[in-house]
């Protein structure tokens, strides 16, 4: 495939958005490390240079740095360097950056002093402190924002005496700086040093934002002993001194709630409001008095900013204030300001919700009810939507009386308020009343608001229940009801309505399903898609299971199997496309093996031909091999050229990458293809035949288990090979950790099993004489292509041992017995008794 050369300066803004490229052979990211600094060292050209920069900016370390730093002064690459030192965790980086201090230039220097800022370098504030002076006012300034990043006592300093020097724009960023270091100082406790700062910038001629918050920086420093110059603030003319104090009270916290409520009598209103706000967020109880009597006020602004700031005072307060903080935000219920009655309401209703004491609770029911029973419509309104607001149970007889009144503004509200106080008892009055009113009326919504907090499966059994007297246009706003809360009873009604001979019902219950929102919905639509007789809900029910896989956050198995369910059953092409976008989407090594048994399909050749292409051009996180390994049989068994071609493109960069990336981890290979070099064992029961080793027969048993045994023995290390079992039973396997048993054919130890049943097993061959691990019977022979040559990988580390198929990993093991040895001989095995052939070849070993 020819790759497209990007502009880097658009690399440069793209590649945060990128996904890394990674070495799929590799489990360590040294050797992946150490390429990638070859090739920063090497002639490559710039993109794959700026790739590498990227990829080591994730898995570089200190031997890395040297390479990278010395594209700090590349135009084209300095921003992919300078992220990767930014990224890696050692001190090489830090080191790699200030060098470069002294030899890079212009708009490039700016670029490492931002990058020595990100790091917070502290040993660079020596060589940043003279770039303080820069001619070059860009440089002065990153150097500046450094100094204030890295927060030191020494940055301190060097800030400090630049000040006052200097342009205006750089005093400015200086003075801004100074701040930024302070906050840093700050962070770490050396509020005395933060503070001498702050008090240095607010002496310099800077602009006024700048001032503001070196005294807001100031009065926070000080804690209490800022509330002085706190309240200077406050009682200042000017509203952005009167602002910024109020934003340092913020800070401050509960300290500050003194201060505010001193000062809050000698304000004019619009100031009371902000600090009434102010307060609220703040939160100290303390202020609720104040704030209670800010609703008294004259400013209708005050008023709203006072009882937002009670909603937030209120919940922390003792019983003795909330009570009277509810009577202040009762009486405004009643006033005919609609802005200010809503806010009222609202601070109740969060209130109720808070937990209050039992004397509170009572305190709001009694006052709810006296409003739902007074003779003014405006109360009355009140009333019904705090009841509503507040869950209140205890109102819904009311509430239901309410909703055969002659005001057609009280009836909806009444309907509207019944979602809330509605409880489980007097559910089915609720449900009868939306069944009456009709899909999409305010009974129907106040019975999806009811169903929503109304414990799930209870709720659900009594819309099922009403399904039995309801007609059919009623029973489709329950179907809808039942889907909206979902649960085992939900789900069953609504299948059960599918499977109807009702048109309607069934049109209506197959589109829920359809968009069900949880995983319980597969297996009954896999049901339906294979059992409805009419075409068009059948269609319907098998697309809906494919939006499973699609949509729905699924096991990578459960995906795979949904396809293969999927693929058994469609006739359509429309729903088997579906399949393939999902798999597509989706590559693991499973639906690789999967796609690469579709091949064989010719219907479907086509579409799992480009599936799989459409991967390796895309790129995945398949393992190389595997990807290789399908990429040839599309090879093989298309009729489709340009798919081929694109196949045979993708097949010789896959596997050229993989041969380099194998050499480079160290794999060596143990049989040369035409002799035995290496191994020893019973040479007639094994023969090379094409490269191959080749045991058993089709047509005679093997008398015994016989084993092809390696010369040397290993301890950790990793081996992969291929493999293929010929015969209508077979059973062979890969001896690892082994040893031979003197003057016997049989050997000792443990063995990555091959054959029916015991795929990716690992066995312990005449010792425990068990299967220690592996799949699940029923999965085991999924990863395997019976009767073709399949990838075997065998990872064993310590007392670690790890095995793959064809990319599936079938075993993680760790050996818990002391006594049993981890090294030995790797052997191939051919069982005894059985009419069977086994195949094996490209046997390779890396020691770890």
């Amino acid at each position: 495939m020819s790759i497209c050369r990007l502009p880097v300066f658009f690399l440069c803004a793209a590649s945060l958005l990128l996904t890394p490229v990674t070495v799929s052979a590799a489990d360590k990211n040294t050797p992946e490390a150490a390429r990638l600094v070859k090739v920063l060292n090497s002639n490559a050209d710039t993109y794959d240079k700026a790739m590498a920069c990227r990829r080591l900016a994730a898995i570089g370390d200190a031997s890395a740095a040297t390479a990278i730093a010395k594209y700090l002064g590349d135009e084209k690459l300095a921003t992919y360097a300078r992220s990767a030192l930014e990224n890696i965790p050692d001190q090489a980086a830090d080191k790699a950056l200030r060098d470069a201090l002294k030899t890079v230039k212009g708009d490039l220097l700016v670029g490492v002093i931002n990058s020595i800022g990100k790091r917070k370098d502290k040993q660079a504030v020596g060589d940043l402190t003279p770039l303080l002076s820069d001619k070059n006012t860009k440089v002065a300034i990153a150097a500046a924002h450094a100094l204030g990043e890295i927060g030191t006592p020494e940055a301190a300093k060097s800030l400090q005496q630049a000040l006052g020097k200097g342009d205006a724009k750089l005093q400015q960023e200086v003075g801004f700086a100074c701040l930024m270091c302070a906050k840093s100082l700050a962070k770490v406790k050396d509020n005395q040093t933060a503070l001498a700062l702050v008090n240095t910038v607010q002496k310099v001629d800077l602009p006024e934002n700048i001032l503001l918050a070196a005294t807001q920086q100031a009065i926070v420093l000080q804690g209490k002993a800022g509330l002085g110059l706190l309240a200077e603030q406050l009682k200042a003319d000017d509203l952005q001194r009167f602002r910024a104090g109020l934003q340092a009270a913020q800070k401050l916290g509960k300290i500050s709630t003194s201060t505010l409520i001193e000062t809050y009598p000698r304000l004019p209103e619009e100031r009371k409001a902000l600090l009434v706000a102010a307060m609220g967020a703040i939160q100290d109880p303390a202020g609720l008095p104040t704030a209670i009597k800010a609703t008294s006020g004259d400013s209708r602004e005050l008023k709203l900013q006072a009882v937002f700031a009670i909603g937030e005072l209120a919940p922390a307060a003792n019983d003795k204030q909330q009570t009277q903080a509810l009577d202040q935000l009762l009486a405004l219920v009643k006033q005919k300001d609609a802005d200010l009655a809503g806010a009222a309401e609202s601070v109740i209703v969060k209130l109720n919700s808070s937990q209050p004491s039992a004397e509170i609770e009572k305190q709001i029911d009694t006052s709810i009810r006296k409003l739902l029973e007074s003779e003014t419509r405006e109360q009355q309104l009140a009333g019904i939507k705090l009841a509503g607001g507040c869950r209140l149970s205890s109102a819904t007889p009311v509430l239901l009386q309410l909703v055969n009144h002659s005001n057609p503004e009280v009836k909806q509200a009444a309907i509207s308020a019944l979602g809330g106080t509605t409880s489980l008892d007097d559910l089915p009055r609720l449900i009868q009343l939306a069944l009456t009113s009709g899909p999409d009326s305010p009974a129907s919504q106040a019975l999806i608001a009811a169903c929503s907090r109304l414990p799930l499966e209870e709720t659900a059994q009594a819309l099922a229940g009403a399904m039995a007297g309801a007609t059919n246009d009623q029973k489709l706003i329950l179907l809808d009801q039942l889907a909206a809360i979902g649960g085992k009873t939900a789900l069953e009604t609504v299948v059960a309505a599918a499977r109807s001979n009702d048109d309607a019902l069934q049109n209506k219950a197959t589109d829920l399903l359809g968009k069900w929102g949880t995983i319980d919905v597969a297996p009954p639509l896999l049901e339906l898609a294979k059992t409805l007789e009419n075409n068009k809900y059948k269609i319907r029910a098998l697309r809906g299971y494919i939006r499973v896989a699609r949509q729905l956050n699924i096991t990578p198995e459960e995906r795979l199997e949904v396809c293969r369910n999927t693929l058994a059953i469609a006739e359509r092409n429309d729903e088997k496309k579906l399949v393939f976008e999902v798999l597509r989407r989706n590559p693991t090594p499973q639906s690789v093996n999967y796609t690469v048994s579709l091949l064989k399909d010719k219907a479907l050749n086509v579409p799992a031909s480009a599936t799989i292409v459409s991967w390796a051009e895309q790129g995945t996180p398949i393992d190389d091999e595997l990807l290789t390994d399908a990429l040839e049989r599309v090879i093989a068994s298309t009729s489709n050229e340009n798919l081929k071609q694109r196949a045979t493109q993708q097949h010789e960069r896959i596997s050229a990458q993989a041969k380099q990336s194998e050499k480079e981890l160290g794999f060596q290979s143990l049989f040369d293809g035409k002799t035995f070099d290496g191994w020893h064992g019973n040479e007639e029961i094994f023969r090379i035949e094409n490269g191959e080793i080749i045991a058993g027969s089709l047509t005679e048993k093997v008398e015994r288990n016989e084993f092809l045994r390696s010369n040397k023995e290993y301890d950790d290390f990793e081996l992969k090979l291929e493999f293929k079992l010929l015969g209508e039973k077979t059973n062979a396997g890969v001896q690892i950790r082994t040893a031979e048993i003197p003057d016997h054919h049989e050997v000792s130890g443990y063995q990555a099993d091959l054959g029916t049943g015991y795929w990716g097993c690992l066995y312990d061959e005449s010792r425990r004489k068990k299967i220690l691990a592996g799949p699940p019977a029923e999965l085991r022979d999924l990863p395997v292509r019976m009767n073709e040559w399949n990838n075997y990988r065998i990872r064993c580390e310590g007392p670690r041992i790890r095995i793959w198929i064809n990319g599936v990993q079938t075993v993680d093991f760790t050996e818990a017995d002391p006594l049993i040895p981890l090294n030995g001989i790797i052997a191939l095995q051919i069982h005894g008794n059985l009419v069977n052939e086994v195949h094996y070849r490209n046997v390779r070993l890396r020691e770890l």
